[in-house]
């Protein structure tokens, strides 16, 4: 907390210091008298007094406050090593049950439960839950309000989004102990009260545990806190699963996973809400440091601020113009010195890089508002004072201005610049729809090459022969159900490959050309690929 301001950096290093051996005092005192005790016993054997004592002892000061601060980063280093761990990787649970501190302030986790009870009117001891937000507590049911949110299984290696979690890594449950540390007693009674179902109750060992609520149950709350676990900062949310590879009196035993921010795996999901074809608008805010460089593609009359009261806001606020722009924006340059910057750098690297692809790509570009940020501005700057909330909250209200603008039914000037808008809603639509289909041509292309060449293929049988083959013919494994589904696989797949074979000529494309004005896609070129879901949405898996 003493490092969290922005002031000149000598002044915070005293800060640091002095904040360190104040939390260390035994230790620091411990180091400084290492030093001292030993001088002192040598000065009064030898008798030296006076001004020669006062000396010596002034020459051995330095010294005696670097010892004192390694008395104290000792202590600090094995409150990390120890420490940490047994509060789940955080310096804080971020809970208290309810129980505000001595300025009168409820911990984040207790802070978010009473505002969400607020917003939705409801008691604290009845959680505002995801199918309040739905409408309905049917998970296939269309959704009035639809919430999404990212967190990172660091005991797994994978993101997962909530509410849906369990996906193909199996039922997953809690510790009511565990739970009371991290959130308010309301909602631990809440999941307690309503615990799904247990599968394959016989093979797993689940004495101690109870299973985690059906997705329609879970209270809000736990997808928040799960999804902003900062490391270090907030603890871990620790959430249980049965290892196939562990078992003790023929049970499997649960093993603990380990859920934290889900910044580290997908800090910038636009992702979310995808769709090939999209029925309805989605957004996406940049949030990006104004010591970013960001590669300038606009023309000056297109990103010029207008000259009015709001001017300083609009500066900070952005967005592509022209189908051609916004490329070099996401492509931004991490300006960096020293060792601590260059692995920041790494980290920041590791943790965006295919957020930041997708940025640049066309259909995702022109939906992404950047707003910029000082050094002093978001982020772990927990101190901010009113007048940089108030500045930050204006670049909201225009970066929403300019959202709404772009894809109203009928669009006018651009709140900005006063120029027409030209990335309308029907021009993201006709984007999405090109850059899809010519993405899917490719694939297509590649389906039909791969289908056709019995040559690369042997040894082994040709696709035609595995599709085509008797039913009793191995592999048996997903069997296409005879007759009706096996005719419609045979029919459909031959009246593809033939329909690619017919895509001849030069204009039997969606992809034309080197530029646009030749036919050309929008750039970068899209691909289609198979890739996790992420989640056990069940509406994920359906067609529409």
């Amino acid at each position: 907390m003493a490092g969290l301001g922005r002031e000149n950096k000598v002044v915070k290093i005293l800060r640091l210091c002095s904040a360190l051996c104040v939390s260390y005092w035994p230790l620091a005192i411990v180091g400084t008298t290492v030093l001292l005790l030993p001088l002192l016993a040598v000065a009064f054997a030898s008798g030296i007094e006076g001004w020669t004592l006062a000396g010596l002892i002034a020459a051995c000061f330095i010294p005696a406050v670097l010892l004192a601060l390694l008395g104290a980063a000792a202590g600090a280093g094995l409150d990390v090593i120890f420490s940490l761990p047994r509060t789940g990787y955080g310096m804080c649970s971020g809970s208290s049950n309810m129980q505000p501190d001595e300025g009168g302030v409820l911990p984040l986790t207790d802070w978010l439960h009473e505002f969400f009870q607020a917003l939705a009117n409801k008691p604290l001891n009845a959680p505002v839950t995801f199918s309040d937000l739905w409408g309905t507590k049917d998970p296939t049911a269309e959704r009035d309000v639809e919430l999404v949110l990212m967190t990172t299984n660091v005991t797994r290696g994978i993101s997962q989004r909530f509410p849906f979690l369990e996906s193909s890594w199996g039922q997953l449950f809690f510790k009511e102990t565990e739970f009371e540390a991290l959130f308010p007693k309301s909602i631990v009674e809440w999941m307690t009260q309503h615990p799904a179902e247990i599968r394959d109750a016989e093979d797993i060992d689940t004495e101690g545990y109870i299973a985690l609520p059906e997705s329609a149950d879970l209270p809000i709350l736990l997808g928040a806190r799960m999804s902003l676990s900062f490391p270090f900062l907030l603890g871990a949310v620790p959430l249980y699963a049965a290892d196939p590879r562990n078992k003790k009196d023929g049970k499997l035993q649960l093993e603990r996973c380990w859920f934290s921010d889900g910044g580290l795996t997908s800090n910038f999901p636009i992702h979310f809400f995808d769709a090939p074809l999209p029925l309805r608008p989605t957004f996406g805010i940049n949030l990006v440091p104004a010591s970013v460089d960001q590669a300038e593609d606009e023309p000056q009359h297109l990103t010029a601020a207008r000259p009015d009261a709001d001017s300083e806001a609009w500066s900070r606020v952005s967005m592509p113009n022209r189908n051609s722009s916004g490329i070099g924006w996401a492509a931004r340059f991490n300006r960096f010195e020293g060792i601590v910057g260059f692995f920041s750098a790494l980290f920041d690297t590791a943790r965006n890089w295919g957020d930041t692809e997708l940025m640049a790509m066309p259909g995702y570009r022109d939906r992404i508002v950047h707003v910029a940020l000082s050094e002093d501005e978001g982020g772990l700057n927990l101190n901010m004072p009113p007048r940089i909330i108030t500045a930050l909250g204006e670049r909201g209200e225009r970066a929403g201005e300019l959202l709404a603008a772009r894809f109203a039914p009928e669009p006018g000037k651009d709140p900005k610049t006063q120029m027409d808008i030209e990335l309308t809603w029907d021009n993201h639509r006709w984007i999405r729809y090109r850059s899809f289909m010519a993405g899917l041509e490719r694939l297509a292309r590649r389906f039909h090459a791969a289908w056709n060449d019995v040559a690369k293929q042997k040894p082994w049988r040709s696709y035609e022969g595995l599709l085509e083959r008797a039913e009793n013919d191995k592999p048996k494994s997903y069997p296409l159900h005879r007759p009706a589904q096996y005719d419609f696989a045979v029919s459909v797949t031959k009246q593809f490959v033939d329909f690619v074979a017919n895509w001849t000529t030069g204009d039997q494309t969606f992809d034309r050309g080197e530029s646009s004005r030749d036919g050309g896609a929008p750039r970068p070129k899209s691909m289609l690929r198979m890739m996790p879901p992420g989640a056990n949405d069940p509406r994920a898996e359906r067609p529409v």
